[in-house]
């Protein structure tokens, strides 16, 4: 318990209190936003992420400090209405002649100020907790929109670093677009036709043996290879009489991104 809780028990133990629970959750934001904080080191790739949460910390802070201001006024107006009916009570009852009930008069008066403080207290924090509650949302959604955007940013990083990596292996092994080429070709088998586009590079590491190469797979006697220079090299584009299969490196890269990002939703 803070300084400032101890003497608002001691003046006012309903207000204390309810300000000692205002302070843990203020204490639970703050840790929160602490652990937002520590993602400084992943500022480099946060160029897209575009809120300050700074601002947000900032502009909470700043509320908080006011509803604190604003109640701790409210308290001591109630204490100065308490002394004021207390001296006035005790006015009246000296000019009476009735000192034997100051104690009762002193009983009922603190009575009444602490249950104008309580009520009072109770009114503020009926708009002020609503409103630190919608703050506090709204830093979880900021949250998740950041590390959305984040992951997004990591996966694109990564996939930009396996295309770099891939166009390199196949520049230095050209055989290994084999395998790649395979794997697709794999997918039209049973086809009567087959049109199989790919770069013209590919065509010349795949050599003279590339209908074979085709046939072996798909089982299909009709092959047509199509040399295109808007695929890339490394990747395919099979067309049948049932359809299309897309092997290009491109969309490739694109399903295993989509796959990525879904995976870090769940």
């Amino acid at each position: 318990m803070t300084g400032r809780n101890q003497c608002l028990l001691q003046a006012d133990p309903v207000a204390g209190a309810a300000w000692e629970n205002t302070d843990k959750e203020i204490t639970m934001a703050e840790l929160e936003t602490t652990k937002l904080l520590k993602a400084e080191s992943f500022r480099a790739l946060g160029s897209k992420v575009a809120y300050s949460f700074n601002d947000i910390e900032k502009r909470c802070e700043d509320y908080i400090l006011k509803v604190r201001d604003q109640t701790r006024q409210m308290i001591l107006d109630a204490q100065q209405e308490a002394e004021q009916l207390k001296q006035t009570a005790y006015q009246e009852a000296r000019q009476q002649g009735l000192d034997s009930a100051q104690q009762e008069l002193e009983a009922l008066v603190q009575a009444r100020a602490e249950e104008l403080a309580s009520q009072m207290v109770q009114e503020k924090l009926g708009t002020v907790y609503p409103a630190m509650q919608q703050a506090v949302e709204g830093l979880h959604q900021e949250r998740v929109n950041w590390r959305q955007v984040w992951d997004a940013s990591a996966v694109e990083i990564c996939l930009g670093i396996a295309e770099k990596l891939i166009r390199h292996e196949i520049n230095a092994k050209p055989e290994s677009v084999r395998p790649m080429m395979s794997e697709a070709l794999k997918l039209a088998s049973g086809a009567q036709q087959i049109r199989f586009r790919l770069n013209p590079i590919d065509v010349e590491h795949l050599g003279q043996n590339t209908k074979n190469f085709i046939s072996n797979l798909t089982g299909c006697q009709d092959c047509e290879i199509i040399e295109d220079e808007t695929i890339s090299p490394g990747g395919c584009l099979i067309e049948t009489q049932h359809g299309t299969i897309d092997a290009t490196l491109e969309t490739q890269l694109e399903r295993i991104s989509e796959e990525l990002i879904i995976q870090n939703q769940d």
